[in-house]
């Protein structure tokens, strides 16, 4: 029978980071992929017919939440790292979809 290690209970800190991570990145990546297709593809489409939209714009999505969840699966995996341990695969994952949020918020703050 396998005994508890801190090992053990540091790759499991590690595991739950790289999920918290994985889904922060999820949510931002499918609110600003909405966002960037749908409501800038509509003031886009206003421009080149010639219509006057509202004065007021949205705005760009902020930059942050994304590097926070590209901070949390740095921890994650430094966690890993400074332990010895295998790194879990919800840390690289989390780390590529905010990656993702990250340049679908750089996208949508261009137009």
């Amino acid at each position: 029978m396998k005994s508890t290690t801190l090992e053990g209970k540091i790759s499991y800190v590690s595991w739950i980071l790289g999920q918290t991570s994985a889904l922060l990145g999820v949510i931002l990546s499918i609110l600003w992929g909405f966002e960037l297709v749908f409501l800038r593809a509509q003031a886009l489409y206003a421009q080149t017919v010639g219509q006057d939209l509202a004065t007021s714009d949205g705005g760009a999505p902020p930059f942050g939440p994304a590097l926070l969840g590209l901070g949390i699966a740095l921890a994650g995996w430094l966690v890993a790292h400074l332990k010895h341990c295998r790194t879990p695969t919800p840390v690289f994952v989390g780390a590529a979809v905010n990656l993702l949020a990250l340049v679908l918020a750089m996208l949508a703050s261009a137009f």
